[in-house]
């Protein structure tokens, strides 16, 4: 084994093991200089924060309730069972029509007897159904943008649609009704007509 001797380099002979020994060298600080009180080795130097200048500004007195806003509010998120409580509050309108359209259908499907198709009169009663539906989600629409969009109310109900539907489902029960004969001759008979 080859040791590290005097007056040789020693990058030439060294051993990666354990037990040579490394030379090193002393680390040399540095001495705080003219201007640099407080120095200390290993620990970084924080600039003194600037005063921050406090201003305190006062809006004009407001009436009560009056709030001051800048920008559009946005409405708060209504939660789901709300929405569907709002949505059933006059629903009475187009259950009634719903009836009414219903008992006619089945007094007009009862005095056809055997003769009419009764595949295709029942499809025409939920074509009947699925515009009633589509005239209901019109009008709320129509209300949102109305009522929340241009005048700024919120809506609380959908009574309004609700009878809208209904009265155009009573409409297509009067359809049925005039198809039959024995209730518009008891019709003219009641205002007079012969």
């Amino acid at each position: 084994m080859s040791g590290v001797t005097e007056g040789t380099d020693p990058t030439q002979e060294l051993r990666f093991d354990r037990t040579q020994e490394i030379p090193t060298e002393a680390l040399q600080t540095q001495q705080p200089g003219p201007g640099q009180k407080d120095f200390k080795t290993g620990v970084a130097a924080v600039p003194a924060q600037r005063p921050v200048e406090q201003t305190v500004s006062f809006e004009p007195t407001l009436a009560p309730g009056q709030i001051v806003t800048s920008g559009h509010l946005k409405r708060p998120d209504v939660p789901f069972g709300v929405r569907m409580r709002q949505l059933k509050a006059g629903g009475r309108w187009s259950v009634a029509g719903a009836i009414f359209l219903l008992v006619s259908w089945g007094l007009w499907a009862a005095s056809a007897g055997g003769d009419s198709d009764h595949a295709s009169a029942t499809l025409a009663l939920f074509l009947v159904f699925v515009v009633a539906v589509g005239l209901f989600a019109l009008s709320r629409l129509v209300g949102g943008v109305v009522l929340e969009k241009l005048m700024g109310r919120t809506r609380r109900s959908a009574w309004l649609s609700h009878a809208v539907t209904g009265l155009f489902l009573v409409i297509a029960g009067v359809q049925y009704l005039r198809l039959i004969d024995w209730v518009v001759d008891a019709w003219n008979f009641l205002r007079g007509v012969r």
